[in-house]
């Protein structure tokens, strides 16, 4: 029979506590960022609709579109602020590789933990101004995906080959911080939105 080594068995749960306590915090620092995105991305479809006399629901990709810009404005403003906060707590990306191992797994916990909590509402508001329903779960696929690019960029980080959160698609996260670094971020959503009813979201 083995002995148990019961040092190493708290010394281990203490740390897996410390890592959740983390994220957690991190996550409840930026939720009033968060909030704000939300209801920032809300008033500004509320004023294209109102500018081209649609009611909800009924916004066209192209509306959409043109609200784009005021709309990844202010998601780049918020998110550039909740993106320094995350940065704060997390730190900059390490160089040791096992440490940037756990700063990868870190920042994956969180963007998965503002899945869980953001992504329902993001889908949600969308669907009130696009009534194609897979178009505007599409819309909040691509938003959300932003938000997280201007967090990892924030962190210090656009290499995203070791980020691992389970909702996160690294094609979608790749072509989005591909875009923000070309300028073509605009773009590269209208087009994606143009042919969501196409293609499946990934």
């Amino acid at each position: 029979m083995e002995n148990f080594d019961l040092i190493k068995y708290l010394n281990n749960n203490l740390l897996l506590e410390s890592e959740d306590s983390i994220v957690d915090k991190v996550v409840d620092e930026i939720d009033d960022e968060m909030d704000l995105i939300l209801k920032s991305i809300e008033s500004e479809l509320k004023k294209k609709s109102t500018e081209d006399n649609l009611n909800e629901g009924f916004m066209t990709i192209v509306g959409v579109g043109l609200a784009l810009p005021a709309i990844l404005g202010i998601v780049a403003k918020i998110g550039k602020k909740a993106g320094q906060v995350i940065s704060k707590m997390v730190g900059k990306k390490p160089t040791d590789k096992d440490e940037v191992d756990k700063w990868f797994n870190r920042l994956s916990k969180i963007a998965d933990e503002l899945h869980h909590l953001y992504m329902v509402p993001l889908e949600s508001l969308m669907s009130k101004f696009i009534k194609d329903k897979k178009k505007a779960k599409k819309a909040a696929h691509l938003l959300f995906h932003v938000i997280i690019a201007i967090f990892l960029i924030s962190a210090g980080t656009t290499a995203v080959k070791a980020f691992q959160a389970k909702n996160i698609s690294l094609t979608t996260l790749e072509g989005v911080l591909t875009a923000i670094k070309s300028g073509e971020l605009t773009t590269f959503i209208g087009n994606a939105l143009e042919i969501a009813s196409e293609s499946p979201i990934d």
